[in-house]
């Protein structure tokens, strides 16, 4: 398949306004409520991650109030400037084609896609990697060594998004060395000072650490490297097989292509475009795919390793077109053509689905219905305060998704808890101070399983017996069911 830059250009605007159009349409996804609740508990860091995330949706829930585009509005701009990075980074390793198709697949592929619809700490992280590629491009490339200075800080707003960052440092360290006209900087001194001002960016996470107990280090980081499982090679596949559904044909018909390409170009001076696509993904991707053999890997954590191979990847494509059989050729050309033409069609309809919904299909609950839930909570909680006259608040009995969409979605004002009350680990609702004492109160306690009553028992003074499940509703239409149970004079939590 052929496209002209007009057509490029005109495609990735429209997929871009789908973007725009869909986060303000779609409900806020619990894990996003959770991150809005970092922005209304300013920290220097948090339990689970650096801070960049509340700083982007503060500054977006300050313009535009509490609402869904509120809170998505800044990572709708920097997701705006990455797609201009890509661009800017495929033009200057390549050609102005190659920048235009990462651009395209940027919008296209449906990880990114995901990840630029919703607010999450990967969309800042995305913006601050591609932000320090281009800076180190162009300190290498044009011989500046001021530049290295901005790659610092880029770098260290990187890591202020996501730990994720630090796979930034041996990407570049094996960048330079592997290309003899590079490998005089690692004797100049601008890279290190740059190393130096990116941590010195980061250290309000070192000092939240520090202030508590290294905790989120340890979660991120020596806890996760301890996990284990029983049948390795079972986490593989399902990892490959999860990263083959998220990066789709449209993504692989490139990268599949591209380890062969440095080689078949041996004879050639300029390999090092090859190269940076390729340091700059293999040794973050290589530790996940090593990770996967001992724990599950989320689908997201990838998404900055295949930054670099975007760039290449119209390249490797028409390399491939350029040196392969006409049966081959037409396989990739229908790969190409299914994702320019299928899968924004598949987007509309799980957008669609998501806000009105599709009679005879599925809803998880983790897409849609947070809003009408919020609703029911709140008019339960209304009427428990009238029957017992006396205040209540909701506490959510997950880990954090139900406090964090109940808190966004529910009675504006109304004290929600997490499970950290009565206590179960609930990650950062642990650490954030709760406006108002809810000692005395009593609670409605909300979960998608039956709650435990027993639990409940040791931390309130009486526990309604009478467990009710409750059904979200949209139109006629059930879409799934929750539960509440009447919680009488909570005790307080002795550990806390």
């Amino acid at each position: 398949m052929t496209l002209s830059n007009r057509q490029l250009v005109t495609a990735t605007v429209i997929l871009f306004g789908f973007r725009l159009f869909a986060a303000f349409l779609i409900d806020l996804i619990p894990q996003e409520t959770y991150y809005w609740n970092y922005a209304i508990h300013p920290a220097l860091s948090y339990f689970d991650h650096p801070p960049m995330v509340a700083w982007v949706i503060r500054i977006g829930y300050s313009v535009l109030g509490k609402t869904e585009i509120g809170v998505r509005i800044g990572g709708i701009a920097l997701t705006l400037l990455s797609t201009g990075l890509l661009y800017s980074l495929g033009r200057l390793w390549f050609n102005q084609k190659a920048g235009l198709w990462a651009a395209l697949l940027f919008q296209l592929v449906p990880l990114f896609l995901t990840y630029g619809i919703l607010i999450t700490p990967d969309v800042p992280l995305v913006f601050f990697w591609l932000l320090t590629l281009y800076w180190v491009s162009l300190a290498v490339r044009d011989g500046r060594p001021w530049l290295w200075y901005l790659a610092g800080a880029a770098l260290g707003c990187a890591l202020l998004s996501k730990y994720t960052a630090a796979f930034l440092l041996p990407s570049t360290f094996v960048f330079l060395l592997a290309d003899r006209r590079y490998r005089p900087w690692l004797r100049k001194k601008e890279p290190y000072l740059a190393v130096i001002l990116a941590l010195v960016i980061f250290t309000p996470v070192i000092v939240w650490n520090a202030e508590q107990q290294w905790s989120s280090f340890t979660f991120q980081v020596s806890d996760r490297l301890r996990q284990e499982t029983k049948f390795p090679l079972r986490r593989l596949g399902e990892f490959l097989l999860i990263q083959l559904g998220v990066t789709s044909p449209t993504l692989l018909t490139g990268l599949f292509f591209i380890p062969a390409i440095p080689l078949s170009l041996a004879t050639k001076l300029r390999r090092d475009k090859w190269r940076f696509a390729l340091l700059f993904a293999v040794p973050l991707l290589l530790f996940l795919v090593i990770y996967s053999t001992r724990s599950l890997v989320k689908p997201n954590w990838t998404l900055p390793g295949y930054l670099s191979l975007l760039v290449a990847a119209y390249p490797a494509y028409r390399y491939l077109r350029l040196n392969s059989g006409p049966r081959l050729r037409k396989v990739a050309g229908l790969f190409l053509t299914f994702g320019l033409c299928i899968l924004p069609v598949f987007y509309s309809i799980a957008v669609y689905h998501s806000k009105v919904t599709i009679p005879g299909v599925t809803v998880h609950f983790w897409t849609t219905g947070w809003r009408e839930l919020g609703d029911i909570a709140g008019q339960e909680a209304r009427a428990f305060e009238l029957a017992s006259s006396q205040k209540v608040f909701l506490l959510g009995m997950d880990s954090h998704y139900l406090a964090s969409a109940l808190s966004f979605y529910a009675d504006e004002g109304r004290p929600v808890f997490s499970r950290n009350l009565i206590g179960r680990q609930a990650l950062a609702f642990a650490y954030w101070k709760p406006e108002s004492d809810p000692t005395g109160l009593n609670a409605l306690a909300v979960d998608f399983n039956a709650p435990h009553l027993e639990t409940l028992r040791k931390y309130f003074t009486r526990v309604d017996d009478q467990v009710l499940r409750l059904p979200v509703r949209r139109g006629d239409r059930t879409l799934y069911y929750f539960y509440l149970v009447k919680c009488f004079g909570y005790k307080g939590n002795p550990s806390q």
